[in-house]
Parts: structure tokens; C-alpha cells; sequence
């Protein structure tokens, strides 16, 4: 590789770009002016700066990807044909089927479940500035400053027209599917004087002009409608169906199908019977997920997990997230020139409440050596500030003030829960009260940023001293929390974190007894979490794009298929954003599609 024989004027061959080179860097002057040469090994001749790469166009050391199967036309069992194939009926796939139906195209989708049997995961769907959320008072946001957000949470590494795509047009999107809910569904229905009942909320925050709020320099507004998801999905299919829209269960998406130029005319799924064909006069889109089930793609792809994972001696198997996806839809994708975005690679992992139930609520946090190690404001990157900390035990830390700090948390992803659960701060405020006469156990304390039942561990002391000792702290390392507590305490009289740069608002000292703490233990190593996010590499019409950018035509992607809209991270300046995602981009590219 980087050989050029060309060696007339003009142009360089590797060897002499690199002989150039050595003798640039002999010259290296120092800060007194003296000259140091040092002679460098010139590499050979044949050397290859890409190594072996295990798959072209990745740095990985094995084929993840494999060979794209090869179907016999004899093995197939059934020919069918549509404008639109969607392979995938989760989230992306089901709004897509929909929204093509509605504009009037021939739509055939292929889901791996069994009807009877299918289920949708998640309950939060992020969307702005839907009429329905409008009219209970929760609208009029600015898009451009939502994208905006969004966009500098990815690190300026995503796609941002497909994210402001996301944010123009998710409020249309559930609009549309409050008007085909059934009347009888109490599925967005709100009762009398319960308005906010149905979207998080910050503390005391019930209007859209009360947002976005701000902590840590990140931006959140309420916006999260938790639903009945698969109640939710089935009423989208048979609105679909009811416009000629077809189902094909206990399908699996095998290979796509190419023409001569390369262009994808249709797709080969494995059903009950055998091979099925399904030819696409338009488009075939891939809605078929992650690969958080795919241990090889974790290892090989999944950078903010892997090598933290392999410094640690971590059991790759240990890896895998909760989706149940294998990535095969990706690989399709692939086989067909397509290519997963670069590094880096995101899952879900990137972020992770604190510990005990307290959600990102900004309390005050130490490693295990009693050291403070961040802005606790800055609530996304408590993992990633987390696993970077020496291996053991890291601690939140508070005082009998503790619900003041969830007052001054946000409603991003891992917030404190207002407005959804009627009295779930009273079962936390009572099961608080009863913290400190549990002792060395500790009591289970209804969870801040969960509900549902989810408790976390809480234990509690009349002097911080004995609460250093129930979470285990001992000898310099107690020593050392004692001071970094009495220093903070200093800093939040002061009313400027001149350490760290935490909000004014929360920095409540720890000082007023009984003092409280939790504890979570951390080993440095990973895991995909829920789901990943990078997938198939895009133009703002979701058309896949090869190495160069160029569309191949008639493949799309949507859903966590879809990469470039989360960059480097999980961070959400709203929770439920990543099924709002991906229902919006299904919408709209299912729109497009039927319109071409």
C-alpha cells in the first residue's frame, strides 16, 4: 500500500516520501538552539501502514463481517414485490411501513417475531412541539437550538440534518399517532387537573416557557412521553394494514438483492417455508436494529467498550447489551458497499445514573480513594468520568437537604421523574425517613429517575464519620473524604466551584444531619448496555452511502441501522430520545420513499 512506481518529477513513491521525511525530523532544533540528529530505521520496503486489517476499510483484527450468503434461486419459495420492502417492525420500521402507506405506496415489512408473540421494547418517546404536547401547555421550543444541542452532545461528529430531522419533524409525527389511536385507548388520554401527568418535567417546571433549563453547561427541555409501547406499535401496524400495507412474520432478512450496476432491487428473507424473495420497486429499507447481541462486532467494532474490556480481562461474552440483535441487517448493508460510520462508536453505555436512586441528580461525588472527580452537574458524563477512576467503590454523598439537589436537576436521560408518577417523591421521602434506623444494611429507597419499583441502596448517619464507616471507607481514604467534604462545603459558601465549574444552584453543602451516601462498584470494564448506536453510514435522505460517499441506490437505513446521530456518546438533553429517533426517521423516510 501507498506504492507509487511513478518516480518522475512531480511525484513521489513511498520510499522517497519517507526518506524525506527522516531527514525532516533529524533536524528537530531545541528551546537553546542546539541540534540534535537521530537516526531512524527507514521501514521496509514492502511495509503496510494498514497492518491486516480483518475487514477492509475497519481497524479490526478479525472478519466480523464474513461473506454475504449466496441463495440458489431453486431454494426460493415465493416471489413477492412492493414499492418499499422495510426489513425490521420495530420502532423505525413500523412509522416507516406507516408513513409509506399513508402516501399512498405498496409497503410489505419483514419482522423476525411472531405476531402473536411480538413485543416493543422501551417507554419513553422524546418528540417537540406536537399540537397534543402544545395544547397541555409543553410547546413553542426553538428547533435550531434543540438541533444544536443535540449536535454538541455528539462532539460535532454526527449528521446534523439528520438530527435536525429529527427534532422539525417528531411533534408531526406523534400528532399522527394520537389520530390513529383508537378511540377507546386511554393511551394519550389525560385527566382532569393531571396535565403533566404524562410528560417528564423538571421540579416545579409545568410550561414550555420554562425551558430549556440548564446544569452543567447542557441544555434540557421537557419533552419525554412515556407510552405503552406495543400497544403503541400494534395500532400503528393495523393502520397500516387498514391501507393495504403487508405484514410477513417469522421472516429473517438473509442478503439483499443487486442489479448489474449495484443498485439493491429487493431483498432474500428466510420464512417458516423456506427462501422469499421480495422485490422493491422504490426502496428497501434496513430497520433491523443494533448488534448489542453480536460479541464479535462488541469486540471488533464497539471502541468505547472493547478496550477498556481487554484491559481488564473482561469475558467478551460479558459484553453484549439487551436488544437481542445480532447486527445482521447492518451487515446487509455492508455486503451491499455500504459502510458502519468510524470511531468513534457508540452504545448506549456512555452514560449511567450514579449510585443509589438518585438519577443525575448533582449531589456530591468520590472515588474510592475519597477523592472528588468532577463537575457533578454534568450528569452524561458520569460514566465515562466514572470508569476512569481507580477500580472500587464510587460514592454519593449528602445530607438531610438531599431533595433540594433533586429540585436542580434537569430532565435529560437518568433525571430525576416529575410529572409521570403521581406521589413517587413521597414514597422516596418516606422511604428516606427510615434510612438512617437501618444501619449497616441500608434501606431501599424508591429510585428518583426510575419508578416502576426500581429501589436503590441508601445509608445514613447522624455524623459523617459513622457514615464513612457503614460505606466501607477506612483508614487515608476516609481521612481523605472527611476533607474533600469540608473542602466542598467551603466552595458551596463561597458559591463558586473554582474546581470544578459546578452550577451555583448546586452546590447545596453537606452539613446537616443525618448525613446520607450510596455506593456503586465499578471495575473499569463495559458493557453495550441496551443498544449500540453506530450503524450504516448515510446522506440526509438515509440512502446508504459507500466509502466515498456515493448513494446506492435503492438502500436505505433508519432506526439504530441509521449511524452519524449520536457521535462519541449517549447524551440526551431528553430522555426517550433514541426512540424518538428512531419513530421520526421511519416517518420520514417512509414519506420520502413514497413519494419518489
Amino acid at each position: 500500500m501507498f506504492k507509487n512506481n511513478d518516480t518522475s518529477k512531480g511525484n513521489l513513491d513511498r520510499r522517497t516520501f519517507v526518506k524525506g521525511a527522516v531527514a525532516a525530523a533529524a533536524a528537530t532544533v531545541a528551546a537553546d538552539g542546539v541540534a540534535f540528529a537521530q537516526e531512524a530505521a527507514e521501514p521496509a520496503e514492502e511495509e503496510d501502514w494498514y497492518g491486516n486489517p480483518g475487514v477492509p476499510g475497519y481497524m479490526c483484527c478479525s472478519d466480523w463481517l464474513g461473506q454475504a450468503p449466496v441463495i440458489d434461486p431453486s431454494e426460493i419459495v415465493a416471489t413477492y414485490e412492493a414499492d418499499i420492502i422495510v426489513c425490521g417492525s420495530g420502532h423505525a420500521g413500523t412509522q416507516c411501513a406507516l408513513a409509506a402507506a399513508q402516501g399512498g405506496a405498496s409497503v410489505m415489512v419483514l419482522e423476525l417475531q411472531a405476531e402473536d408473540k411480538y413485543m416493543a421494547q422501551g417507554g419513553g418517546v422524546c418528540t417537540f412541539n406536537s399540537k397534543w404536547a402544545t395544547d397541555l401547555g409543553l410547546g413553542g421550543y426553538d428547533i435550531g437550538e434543540i438541533t444544536a444541542e443535540y449536535t454538541r452532545r455528539a462532539g460535532q461528529t454526527a449528521n446534523a440534518e439528520l438530527i435536525r430531522q429529527y427534532i422539525a419533524n417528531s411533534g408531526e409525527m406523534l400528532d399522527n399517532l394520537v389520530s390513529i389511536t383508537p378511540e377507546e385507548s386511554t393511551q394519550f388520554k389525560v385527566q382532569e387537573g393531571h396535565e403533566g401527568d404524562l410528560i417528564q418535567i423538571a421540579y416545579d417546571k409545568p410550561k414550555g416557557s420554562d425551558y430549556p433549563v440548564e446544569l452543567g453547561g447542557f441544555k434540557m427541555w421537557a419533552a419525554c412521553y412515556f407510552v405503552r409501547m406495543t400497544e403503541l406499535e400494534t395500532n400503528s401496524r393495523n393502520a397500516a394494514k387498514a391501507l393495504g400495507a403487508q405484514w410477513f412474520f417469522e421472516r429473517y432478512a438473509t442478503v439483499l438483492v443487486q442489479n448489474e450496476n449495484g443498485d439493491v432491487t429487493g431483498v432474500i428473507a428466510k420464512g417458516p417455508d423456506g427462501y422469499e424473495q421480495f422485490n422493491a420497486n422504490k426502496g428497501v429499507v434496513i430497520s433491523t436494529g443494533d448488534f448489542a447481541d453480536n460479541v464479535e462486532m462488541i469486540v471488533q467494532l464497539l471502541d468505547l467498550v472493547n478496550e477498556l474490556d481487554m484491559r481488564n480481562n473482561m469475558d467478551p461474552q460479558m459484553m453484549k447489551g439487551r436488544s437481542g440483535r445480532d447486527g445482521w441487517g447492518i451487515k446487509m448493508g455492508c455486503w451491499a458497499g455500504g459502510f458502519i460510520e468510524s470511531h468513534p462508536r457508540s452504545s448506549m453505555a456512555t452514560i449511567m445514573a450514579q449510585p443509589g436512586p438518585f438519577g443525575t441528580t448533582p449531589l456530591l461525588h468520590l472515588n474510592a480513594r475519597g477523592k472528588r472527580f468532577m463537575n457533578e452537574g454534568m450528569g452524561p458524563y458520569f460514566k465515562q468520568n466514572m470508569i476512569r477512576q481507580p477500580h472500587g467503590n464510587i460514592y454519593s454523598i449528602t445530607d438531610a437537604n438531599w431533595f433540594e439537589s433533586i429540585k436542580v436537576a434537569g430532565c435529560d436521560h437518568g433525571a430525576p421523574i416529575f410529572g409521570i408518577y403521581p406521589g413517587q417523591h413521597d414514597t422516596m421521602i418516606e422511604n428516606m425517613s427510615h434510612v438512617v434506623e437501618a444501619g449497616e444494611e441500608g434501606y431501599d429507597v424508591l429510585n428518583t429517575s426510575q419508578g416502576r419499583g426500581v429501589t436503590g441502596k441508601v445509608w445514613g448517619a447522624e455524623t459523617l464519620e459513622e457514615l464513612m464507616d457503614l460505606l466501607g471507607l477506612e483508614g487515608e481514604d476516609k481521612e481523605t473524604a472527611l476533607a474533600e467534604i469540608a473542602h466542598y462545603n467551603e466552595l458551596c459558601y463561597a458559591g463558586v466551584d473554582s474546581d470544578y465549574g459546578k452550577d451555583a444552584c448546586a452546590m447545596i453543602p453537606i452539613d446537616t444531619p443525618p448525613f446520607y451516601g450510596s455506593k456503586k462498584e465499578h471495575d473499569g470494564t463495559s458493557t453495550a448496555s441496551l443498544v449500540t448506536f453506530c450503524g450504516l453510514v448515510t446522506d440526509d435522505h438515509m440512502n446508504v452511502v459507500k466509502g466515498d460517499y456515493t448513494p446506492i441506490k435503492g438502500l436505505y437505513a433508519a432506526g439504530n441501522s441509521l449511524g452519524c446521530r449520536w457521535g462519541g456518546g449517549y447524551s440526551a438533553p431528553v430522555a426517550g430520545s433514541s426512540i424518538g429517533f428512531a419513530m421520526t426517521h421511519g416517518r420520514v423516510l417512509g414519506k420520502y420513499l413514497a413519494a419518489l
